[in-house]
């Protein structure tokens, strides 16, 4: 038996389900890349574990013609999970359209945004014995609760009113090419992950979005970074506007005094206004004179003297 993920006291949960008789519904958790948190329960009851709640008068997380599936197989092979957000078109009490929003936007559009690119899902089965007698309380608290899958987003698939999500377990994790590391001259790290070691903190720099941005082209007034000098190969994350949480690369940079234009990789989802904040980080190139700019040579991860195949003997 799997160990529980949760429970009210030590034991409860399996001596609860020695018994065979108990209720159980099934919470699910979206963490998105940004950071986000989505939380919403299966069925007509809120659940409550260690202070954080999910919500069952959201999105429904389920389809009448297609129930949560999962595929799961013996040995290494991939594990998937298929489930729906269905949200409301509009509140039954207020009447106000479209109340479930991810963010500032309206659930489908920020899906349809891909919103849930790179986000982890956990789906945990919470156990009661029986359920409460009405009125019943705002929220359950269950005995305990059993991890049942966990994955990342693999494919989501839009229609008019929902969204069937896809998850891989964490198995296609092993899909990677060998050797993983390979000799070049470039760099092997991202910058400010574990293997660069420098703290994107200290080199981020907060903008306000100028007039004749685009959601492809960006005008910012400032400074060039530290490090590299350019926001080229950098990133950029709005934290206003109706692109709040939304985050892109960036291609170029042109600078023209103190103005800068930043070309995004993609375009943003949504409309972008003069007004609008974000953060900046600068870009790197990858090679050994821009990693000794940022101060960082120690920590290197190309080798850039080894002579090409061609030169060899």
């Amino acid at each position: 038996m799997k160990t529980a993920k949760w429970e009210a006291s030590t034991g409860a949960l399996l001596a609860l389900l020695a018994t065979r008789r108990f209720v159980w519904g099934d919470l699910y958790t979206i963490t998105l890349a940004g950071g986000g948190v989505l939380r919403y329960a299966k069925g007509d009851t809120d659940w409550t574990v260690q202070g954080n709640v999910w919500v069952h008068g959201g999105p429904a997380v389920e389809h009448p013609d297609r129930k949560p599936t999962m595929h799961q197989k013996v040995g290494t092979d991939v594990d998937t999970w298929q489930f729906s957000l269905i949200p409301r078109p509009f509140d039954l009490i207020t009447g106000a359209p479209f109340p479930d929003m991810i963010g500032n936007v309206p659930m489908l559009n920020a899906i349809q945004a891909k919103v849930l690119r790179g986000a982890v899902v956990e789906v945990d089965r919470a156990f009661l014995p029986a359920w409460p007698t009405f009125p019943r309380p705002v929220a359950l608290t269950p005995t305990g609760t059993l991890n049942v899958f966990t994955g990342r987003v693999a494919s989501v698939d839009l229609d008019r009113s929902s969204a069937m999500i896809s998850l891989n377990s964490h198995l296609e994790l092993l899909n990677l090419n060998m050797p993983r590391n390979l000799y070049q001259a470039g760099c092997g790290h991202v910058l400010f992950d574990g293997g660069c070691t420098l703290n994107a903190a200290l080199y981020a720099t907060a903008f306000t979005v100028a007039a004749g941005s685009t959601k492809s082209e960006l005008v910012v007034e400032g400074a060039l970074p530290a490090g590299s000098g350019t926001y080229a190969l950098g990133r950029v994350a709005f934290t206003s506007g109706l692109n709040a949480g939304y985050t892109r690369s960036i291609r170029t940079m042109t600078a023209s005094g103190s103005t800068l234009q930043l070309k995004l990789v993609a375009p943003m989802p949504f409309p972008v206004t003069a007004g609008d904040t974000l953060t900046a980080w600068p870009g790197c190139d990858k090679q050994l004179t821009t990693c000794q700019a940022f101060g960082n040579s120690a920590n290197f991860g190309g080798e850039p003297y080894i002579p090409s195949p061609e030169l060899a003997v």
